[in-house]
């Protein structure tokens, strides 16, 4: 046990009690379950324990990371030489305007089923997606059209460098494809203790996500206009059908990114491949990840216990690899062979500690 004297937020000064683990080994913590020992592992229950940890690690002179559900995550065999925060800290509340205040340590798809249940939208399309609330803007995350950035406000976090909790407003979180400050230059600055999004009232305007894969699932409910409870029950049908669950099977959901690719490779791909999935992304194109590996035969490969899934090819799935180069070996392969191909570079979406 860790105690330490810390001021609190109104200023009074007091003792908190904070358990502290040593050497405990990562891959019990991330979906992965690759990965070795952390210095410390600490968990955070309030934005005082949050405190409490940056000063500990400051005391232990060590760097300081939150970790939430550990699904978009993957750690190395040496692990982390530093303090990884448990963010558990829980809270939600939407008001009538449909502005929606969720602590980090919130699961996230129950956010989304709350806010759908409150009479809201705007991330209903994101639905079953692991992990936590907090760490949905660190890879931007989105689905089927959707993503943190459409319906983002502002977050709250703590900032390790000036040592107090700061609001950071969506515009200065540099949030872009599956990426943002968080997870680049500001990488470990900022614990996040709370998001507050931006959601629209559920009336007569509201138009489901078009999409081809939700379009079957969509047309079970015999409707022109799916609802968004509608289109979050798709979306959760369509997504246990082609990825496998965490808690059951290892892995770390999509393992790459879909490629961002210029006008000029987009037109060659598609005059050879007049199947393949290109989409518009603003001035470039998005290529489906998934499609690509499939198309170079590389679904259903195993090699070092570590599996293309089957049913999805964006994922892997460790089914006996102990460590983490044996996935690297194989991530590795499928970059090298897709880049062969197609002259495109597909890029690890979790982050690769």
């Amino acid at each position: 046990m860790f105690l330490q004297p810390t001021t609190s937020k109104t200023g009074i000064l007091i003792l908190e009690v904070m358990e502290v683990l040593e050497s405990k080994q990562l891959r019990n913590y991330t979906s992965m379950r690759i990965g070795g020992p952390a210095a410390y592992i600490v968990t955070a229950r309030t934005e005082d324990d949050v405190v409490e940890a940056a000063q500990f690690a400051k005391q232990k002179e060590l760097p300081l990371i939150a970790l939430g559900g550990g699904t978009n995550v993957v750690f190395s065999d040496d692990g982390f030489r530093g303090v990884v925060l448990q963010n558990q800290l829980s809270g939600f509340d939407i008001d009538a305007r449909g502005l929606l205040h969720a602590k980090a340590g919130e699961n996230w798809d129950s956010v989304v089923a709350r806010s759908i249940e409150a009479g809201f939208y705007g991330i209903e399309a994101m639905s079953l997606i692991p992990g936590t609330t907090g760490a949905t803007p660190v890879n931007n995350v989105g689905a089927y059209g959707q993503e943190i950035a459409d319906s983002l406000i502002s977050i709250r976090a703590f900032d390790t460098i000036e040592n107090t909790f700061v609001e950071l407003p969506a515009e200065s979180c540099g949030l872009s494809y599956r990426t943002s400050r968080f997870k680049a230059q500001d990488y470990g600055r900022f614990i996040i203790t709370e998001l507050t999004l931006q959601l629209k009232p559920i009336d007569a305007s509201y138009k489901a996500p078009s999409y081809p894969s939700l379009a079957s699932e969509l047309a079970k409910f015999n409707t022109d206009s799916p609802t968004p409870a509608q289109v979050r029950s798709a979306v959760i049908a369509v997504r246990s059908s082609k990825l496998p669950d965490p808690k059951i099977i290892a892995n770390a959901g999509s393992f790459f990114k879909n490629a961002i690719v210029d006008k000029t490779t987009a037109d060659k791909l598609i005059s050879e491949y007049p199947d393949a999935p290109v989409y518009a992304y603003g001035q470039d194109f998005k290529v489906a990840a998934g499609w690509l590996i499939e198309k170079v035969g590389l679904k259903n490969y195993r090699t070092n216990g570590i599996w293309v899934y089957d049913k999805q090819a964006l994922v892997l799935v460790n089914e006996s690899a102990e460590h983490f180069s044996d996935l690297k070996v194989m991530y590795e392969h499928i970059q090298k062979t897709v880049f062969e191909q197609f002259g495109i570079a597909i890029e690890p979406e979790p982050e690769l500690l």
